[in-house]
C-alpha cells in the first residue's frame, strides 16, 4: 500500500485527494449529479477514485499491472487470507483487505469469507449466525465498523 502512496486514514485519503461530501448521485464529488435514468459504472468509478477512496477501487479492481484470478482459491492463498485477517481483521473494508492478496478483488474475499472461511469453522464472527443447514447469515450493524 505505501508504494501507491496512499495516506495513513480513509478520511485523510478522502480530504487529500478532493474532499466534498460522499453521495451515490455524484460518487466522485465532481458537482454534477447524475440524473434519474443514468445508471453509475461501479467499476469505472472505483477507477477514478484509486487515491481518494482505495478501499472502493480494491472492491472491484487489483492493483495496476497484476492480473485478476478467477479459479478456486490455492491452498497458498488461503493461508494469506488467514495471515491477513488475523494482522487487520476482517468483515469491513474488503478493497483494502484484498490489497494485501495478490490477484484477488475485495468481492472475491467477501465471498470467499462467507462461502468458505465461516462456514468452516476457520474464524469465528459474532456478527453472523448460522442456519441449521450451516449458512452464515448476517445479523450485525449494517454500519460501517469504523
Amino acid at each position: 500500500m505505501e508504494k501507491h502512496g496512499f495516506e495513513t486514514s480513509a478520511a485523510e485519503a478522502w480530504e487529500k485527494n478532493g474532499g466534498g461530501s460522499f453521495s451515490y448521485k455524484d460518487p466522485l464529488g465532481t458537482g454534477k449529479k447524475k440524473g434519474r435514468a443514468s445508471r453509475t459504472d461501479a467499476k469505472a468509478i472505483a477507477k477514478e477514485m484509486f487515491k481518494k477512496n482505495p478501499n472502493a477501487y480494491f472492491y472491484r479492481h487489483t492493483e495496476p499491472g497484476v492480473e485478476q484470478l478467477t479459479n478456486e482459491w490455492s491452498e497458498e492463498e488461503k493461508k494469506l487470507f488467514l495471515e491477513t485477517a488475523r494482522t487487520h481483521g476482517c468483515g469491513d473494508k474488503w478493497g483494502l483487505f484484498a490489497s494485501y492478496i495478490p490477484h484477488r478483488v475485495g468481492y472475491q474475499c467477501s465471498n470467499f469469507y462467507r462461502s468458505v472461511v465461516l462456514p468452516s469453522g476457520l474464524v469465528f464472527d459474532e456478527n453472523y449466525q448460522y442456519t441449521p443447514s450451516g449458512k452464515p447469515i448476517y445479523c450485525g450493524s449494517h454500519r460501517s465498523r469504523g
